[in-house]
């Protein structure tokens, strides 16, 4: 069903309206909790959390998070290959479900108990375990699922993904699975009705951190510059069915992005188009615009497969929470937020995380521009084409060359939620901000207990509903951790 037919349902308004209490009132205007709201509510604090750190040491990780930043509520890497999110070692490292598959509710997909069941700590069920010791404690627990930005190290994966316009089997980011493939969404589904039925969760979080082939041609997201524009997606048979459906030229679309790589190749051998980047970009998408067809085709998609796992949720559980961690491009490409609207996903969301990660930031930021100065902000120098992205995204932060060093603000971080809040105002959707803590990323400074500080705060007074301590917990000084704490108390909220 498209997401445009959903119908809330009035329980979701009733159950989130005490939740949603905080950032309504900063919505309107406040730019700290009053003070009878600390007296009444807390607001949800979150942390990510790998498999490792959990099935090693779970009562002292358990005991550690709660007493340094009042942690209550857990979002464990429940389903991933990548080994920095189960905070283990690569060597060796296979992953997948660390729970138990139910393969009952996987008929609809060809992937096996062996493809998915992580191998790491034997018969350990992760959730079956986790689940009452954080009851024990207070705490709620969401099944945490992130698509891996690599192809999984199983044969049965290989059909799943996305095919290029040149007619080859894509294997890691910025493609992915394709979200018309009928076994991934069986697969997606499938782990969502099992998670729902088979463990007492709390909710679910689910991240895609992809866009479409149009920007990923362009190489439009941080550290693309050397993303391949000849991997655009996705041409598999089901995306083509789908297009000539909707009446779009499956032959033509392919020939726009035969003209965009060939563009973004001539940028990168520095070979100035006669009109300059800019207008020879508009000119590619003017006589090509099934590229933009495509691009809206492959986001639409998505928006399917969030909201078919939306409605399977609420269909077995209807109190679960279910929501998604949106990809740190939105706060770079003018591209990608134009097409993660908040306020349209609000129709299949009870709750949006947008990575909100500061310290990282603009490293992050300076890749992006990197990367599209050599095609659409070709005409520009680094600085024109930061000072454009900041006027277009509304910041005011480093200049290029302090960026890297000092990262984003905490006033980037309320400026983002105050975004965020105000486009979900008036629905029973929450805004549960991301919050950077020692998140590694290539040349960026070390992350501070006053930048975690200024950054919780930011969330909170830019009307969040709650924060999520990221990216996980194994990567986080205790220092810092313990900062996410000062800052509540400080709030009046712990």
């Amino acid at each position: 069903m498209p997401p445009s037919d959903i119908n809330r349902r009035e329980f979701i308004r009733v159950s989130a309206a005490g939740a949603a209490g905080l950032g309504l009132l900063a919505r309107a205007g406040a730019a700290e909790p009053s003070p009878a709201l600390r007296a009444t509510r807390k607001p949800m604090v979150g942390i990510q959390i790998g498999a490792g750190v959990l099935a090693q040491n779970q009562e002292r990780v358990l005991d550690d998070i709660q007493q340094r930043a009042g942690v209550n509520t857990l979002f464990p890497f429940i389903y991933s290959h990548i080994s920095t999110w189960a905070g283990m070692p690569a060597a060796g490292y296979r992953g997948g479900n660390f729970s138990v598959p139910h393969m009952q509710y996987y008929k609809d997909t060809l992937l096996t108990y062996e493809d998915m069941r992580a191998p790491e700590f034997g018969n350990l069920d992760l959730l079956a375990n986790l689940i009452p010791a954080a009851r024990r404690r207070g705490m709620k627990t969401f099944a945490w699922i992130i698509e891996d930005n690599v192809r999984p190290p199983v044969a049965h994966w290989e059909s799943l993904y996305e095919i290029d316009f040149h007619g080859r089997r894509t294997d890691r980011h910025p493609a992915g699975p394709c979200y018309n493939h009928p076994q991934y969404r069986g697969y997606l589904l499938g782990l969502v009705e099992d998670y729902a039925r088979s463990y007492d969760i709390d909710g679910i979080m689910w991240s895609s951190e992809r866009q479409g082939g149009l920007w990923n041609a362009l190489g439009a997201f941080h550290n693309g510059a050397g993303a391949d524009p000849g991997q655009a997606t996705c041409f598999c048979e089901f995306c083509q069915q789908k297009a000539k459906a909707q009446g779009i030229n499956v032959e033509r679309a392919r020939a726009g992005f035969t003209a965009l790589e060939a563009y973004v190749r001539a940028g990168r051998a520095q070979q100035r188009p006669r009109d300059g980047y800019h207008v020879e970009f508009w000119r590619i998408l003017l006589r090509h615009p099934e590229l933009l067809a495509w691009e809206n085709l492959w986001l639409r998609s998505r928006e399917e497969v969030q909201a078919a796992m939306f409605q399977k949720a609420k269909s077995i559980k209807p109190a679960l929470q279910v929501g998604w961690h949106i990809w740190h491009n939105v706060s770079f490409s003018p591209f990608h937020r134009a097409e993660e609207d908040y306020a349209a996903m609000t129709a299949w969301s009870d709750f949006i995380k947008p990575v909100l990660y500061s310290n990282c930031a603009g490293r992050r930021m300076q890749q992006f521009i990197e990367s599209t100065r050599e095609n659409v902000f070709g005409d520009l120098t680094n600085q024109q084409a930061l000072d454009f992205a900041y006027r277009a995204l509304n910041y005011e932060e480093a200049p290029w060359d302090r960026m890297t060093s000092a990262g984003f603000s905490g006033d980037y971080v309320r400026r983002e939620t105050r975004r965020a809040c105000d486009a979900v105002a008036g629905t029973p959707t929450v805004i549960w901000p991301g919050i950077d803590i020692d998140v590694q990323w290539e040349g960026v400074g070390p992350c501070t207990p006053e930048g975690v500080q200024r950054s919780v705060k930011g969330a909170f007074q830019g009307g969040a509903d709650g924060v999520l301590l990221s990216r996980t917990y194994s990567e986080m000084k205790p220092e810092n951790l313990s900062a996410a704490g000062t800052a509540l108390r400080d709030l009046g909220l712990m």
